[in-house]
């Protein structure tokens, strides 16, 4: 989670200076508590996750060391099964390689804003309907 971030949006994940223990702090205390968590494991090893709470998909991240691997389809797979009304996602603007993921698997712009505080960051919110026009 951490590596991915970093990856994604670096400048962000400095200005922000959160630490491995607050990133755990988080995970258990928040995201682990108020999600339905769904994990890829190559092996024995976890490799990325997403969350899911009701249509919406709140953290989606692959281990930047099995990115291509099919693992983020995967998982995003099992959020269009598990909510079959359609889903929703936030990503920055800034992220290409989110937003192109997301919309290869079939997810439509539906808003551009600005991410809440501390980040501040502009933001897209994309949907799914399921029978949409997927191209990937």
């Amino acid at each position: 989670w951490r590596r991915a971030r970093i990856q994604a949006m670096p400048e962000l994940e400095a200005r922000m200076g959160h630490t491995p223990e607050d990133d755990r702090a988080f995970f258990q205390g928040t995201v682990m508590a108020e999600n339905e968590v769904f994990v890829a494991v190559e092996g024995e090893t976890p490799r990325g996750f997403l969350t899911l709470k009701g249509g919406e998909v709140g953290h989606l991240y692959v281990d930047p060391e099995a990115q291509g691997r099919g693992l983020g389809t995967a998982l995003l797979d099992l959020a269009k099964a598990r909510s079959p009304a359609g889903l929703r996602l936030f990503t920055h603007q800034a992220s290409r390689r989110a937003r192109a993921f997301s919309e290869a698997r079939g997810f439509r712009a539906e808003r551009f804003g600005t991410s809440p505080a501390p980040e501040s960051e502009p933001d897209v919110l994309y949907g799914w309907e399921p029978g949409g026009d997927e191209a990937g």
